[in-house]
């Protein structure tokens, strides 16, 4: 009868077992521990000899459990991504030993630091799906962002709404003043307006930190939004239209023109940065622009990353995928 935690490797513990892989090394990241409508990690990604978890859940014994009964051996890494001093043992482990490494698609994941991938990859070796899964922003997040993306063309009430939270615009209504009167009163210093106060100072943050040329949306108008486009941050250029769809049906007709205006921005720009333009093409055109602003991030986030059409490490199907390439010779 087996141990199970025979093919478990802890990271956080001190002593790790002499982990007895050799040869061509396949990775793949935040798979291990999982059993999806019955099917363990192991079972659906049977082509990877290192399967990394940030920890242990109900599943990991049954995928323990398989590695056992298939031909080739593998095993499961429980690592903190986030602590170094796990990921330098972990790097001297397998420095240089590892031809692919890829990403889990279910669930909410991280983003590993590049560099990790270039310690680990060998020579010519590649890393498919580098940028964590992230699910959680929140809809209201969106449509600042959504704000700031058409700062320069909104319309007053809407640009009103991006410096301004609801209960200041509220209050300056009711006392028949303007935003900035009703900012600079004395009376809004007193206790009973706290909460109004601090709930907008906290947005002027936010927005000061979400767009770092604010201050400067009067220098640009429809004429040149894509020099404005240009200077944006990509958390804002790659806003989830789908989620900033509880704006009001005033604001999304008005802004219709303008979003049409930014698709074809950013597809000129990832025109730029892709080799094989051809696939891209292809991509485009059947895929949801969401997708295409994931692109633009990646090539921005990974210099040297290639584009094209792939076989899925994964799951054997094709797509249209992205990787780095270990070249020392670059």
């Amino acid at each position: 009868m087996h141990t199970i935690m025979k093919r478990i490797a802890d990271f956080s513990c001190r002593d790790i077992v002499t982990i007895g892989l050799e040869g061509d090394l396949r990775i793949i990241l935040w798979a291990g521990d999982g059993i999806h409508e019955g099917v363990t990690d192991i079972e659906r990604l049977p082509g990877f000899d290192i399967y990394i978890c940030l920890g242990i859940s109900p599943g990991i014994n049954a995928n323990v459990e398989y590695i056992y009964k298939r031909s080739n051996p593998g095993i499961i890494c429980i690592l903190d991504v986030f602590d170094k001093r796990q990921m330098a043992r972990f790097v001297d482990i397998f420095r240089g030993r590892v031809s692919v490494i890829d990403s889990d698609y279910k669930g909410n994941t991280p983003t590993l630091p590049v560099e990790y991938y270039y310690d680990l990859l060998s020579e010519g070796g590649k890393a498919f799906n580098l940028k964590g899964i992230n699910s959680l922003r929140a809809p209201l997040e969106d449509v600042q962002n959504a704000l700031e993306l058409f700062a320069p063309v909104l319309s007053s009430e809407d640009s009103l709404k991006r410096k301004w939270t609801e209960d200041m615009i509220q209050l300056a209504k009711d006392n028949k003043l303007s935003l900035g009167e009703t900012w600079s009163s004395p009376d809004l210093k007193d206790p009973y307006y706290d909460r109004i106060r601090y709930k907008q100072e906290e947005m002027t943050r936010w927005n000061k930190d979400r767009n770092p040329i604010s201050s400067d949306v009067w220098k640009y108008s429809e004429e040149n939004l894509y020099e404005y486009w240009s200077k944006l941050p990509l958390h804002i250029l790659t806003v989830n239209f789908e989620k900033a769809n509880v704006m009001k049906m005033k604001t999304k007709e008005h802004l219709a023109l303008y979003i049409q205006r930014f698709k074809t921005f950013i597809y000129n720009e990832v025109m730029k940065l892709v080799k094989n333009t051809e696939d891209f093409k292809e991509y485009f055109s059947t895929e949801e622009f969401y997708k295409i602003q994931e692109l633009y991030s990646v090539c921005k986030e990974y210099p040297g990353v290639q584009f094209g059409y792939i076989r899925d490490n994964r799951t054997e199907g094709r797509t249209y995928g992205y990787w780095i390439e270990k070249n020392s010779a670059l």
